[in-house]
């Protein structure tokens, strides 16, 4: 995890924030898994012999839920949180996720998908998201035919560059975040927009969500070697435990140790197969993982996403009014809402 320096220098008139992008990644975490992977006894639940291995699940729609509990006991460290998506109702829960991110910011990355595509109001209400703290756009329902959830939703696009998808797909790349979009056939029309967007916004970092539950280790391959901008969510639960798929876990590894850079473990809150389902499946593929390929799918990957946020004007603005003495900042987007967090509470305890 990157880390926050704080520096007070009581000469210093004013408060001072330094964005800090840089990440480093936990290079010992190989070896720690390969210990892991040394004692696994027999018999032994994967979630537990991986309980000291980060897991991040960047797809999950829990924030009416919030159901931390469950998160502790299957180990999965840092929830990518949001709810309803790309409909009117989905603004209530992008609140939720936000309240449930100030009740634990260690376990949740706020993410938001409330946005009405259509209207200016939309591009509005993701600056506006995005400049709090928000660390994630979606899930977006970039094209959707067949889902019986997403092709009915207000706010759906026909291709992933209707309405204003591309004005928000620059703010996106303006202040680094990833943006998650269903996209639904996994041919035609709406993977050709797909590909239309990746070329224009080369520096924007999308993540295409659910992309094995309808698509081949091949197709999926055409898309990675074409286009660096591109993350794959990868449902394990969909692949392992839906009577739907044509393929299995082992289908899918060859593919992930070419790209180990470019996945990323979603549990989709578990549709279809249930929650616990859906976490077990992420610990089977794991566990059919090289050591380097099993430890940046796992975290690394989606956490590079993050740390690499600089601070918004909003967040830099709220330290410097909530910052009693002159001091030094130096921090990410992620670092810069803890402190912020921090520094309110502070204020509450000195003011009641």
């Amino acid at each position: 995890m990157a880390s926050c320096t704080i520096q007070v220098d009581k000469k210093e008139e004013n408060v001072i924030v330094i964005p800090d992008v840089n990440y480093q990644a936990d290079q010992t975490m190989q070896l720690k898994l390969k210990e892991m992977r040394k004692k696994k006894p027999d018999g032994e639940p994967l979630y537990k012999v991986y309980k000291d291995l980060p897991l991040i699940d960047v797809h999950n729609h829990q924030s009416p839920e919030f159901p931390y509990r469950e998160w502790d006991r299957l180990g999965v460290d840092r929830t990518v949180l949001f709810g309803g998506i790309s409909e009117p109702e989905a603004m209530k829960t992008d609140e939720l996720a936000w309240k449930d991110y100030e009740e634990r910011p260690e376990q949740v990355y706020p993410s938001f998908a409330g946005i009405n595509i259509y209207s200016e109001k939309g591009i509005a209400y993701t600056k506006k998201n995005l400049e709090k703290g928000y660390l994630n756009i979606g899930e977006l329902a970039a094209a959707s035919t067949y889902s019986p959830i997403v092709s009915s939703v207000k706010w759906k696009a026909e291709t992933p560059s209707s309405g204003k998808l591309n004005e928000i797909y620059k703010l996106a790349g303006r202040y680094k975040v990833p943006v998650l979009l269903h996209i639904d056939p996994a041919y035609g029309p709406p993977i050709a927009g797909l590909q239309r967007v990746l070329t224009r916004f080369p520096k924007v970092n999308f993540i295409y969500a659910h992309a094995n539950v309808a698509s081949s280790p091949e197709n999926i391959e055409a898309l990675l070697s074409k286009y660096s901008n591109l993350f794959i969510d990868f449902y394990a639960g969909y692949t392992e435990y839906d009577e739907g798929s044509e393929y299995e876990l082992k289908d899918f590894v060859p593919l992930m140790e070419k790209y180990p850079d470019r996945f990323l473990f979603g549990s989709d809150s578990g549709y279809g197969i249930g929650y616990d389902g859906a976490i077990a499946a992420i610990y089977e593929m794991i566990d059919l993982l090289s050591d380097k390929t099993a430890v940046k799918v796992a975290y690394q990957n989606y956490e590079s996403l993050i740390e690499r946020q600089p601070p918004t004007q909003t967040q830099m603005k709220k330290i410097k009014s909530l910052s009693k003495s002159s001091a030094k900042y130096k921090l990410n987007k992620r670092e810069a809402n803890d402190l912020i967090m921090k520094l309110t509470d502070k204020r509450k305890k000195e003011g009641s």
